[in-house]
């Protein structure tokens, strides 16, 4: 009997941890595709501003 509700909470885990890995991962691809943003428009801006002075 204790045999199903061992797998059981292990699959629970294994579920909370596959959420967690997810959610840190969209997190830091986000965190990431901002920088690229940043960057780029710093770029941008930095091209005007040659292009003009």
């Amino acid at each position: 009997m204790p045999q199903p509700t061992l797998s059981r909470e292990k699959n629970l885990i294994l579920i909370l941890l596959a959420i967690l890995v997810a959610l840190v991962l969209w997190n830091s691809f986000w965190f990431i595709w901002r920088i690229a943003i940043f960057a780029v428009t710093v770029y941008i801006i930095y091209q005007v501003l040659k292009h003009y002075l």
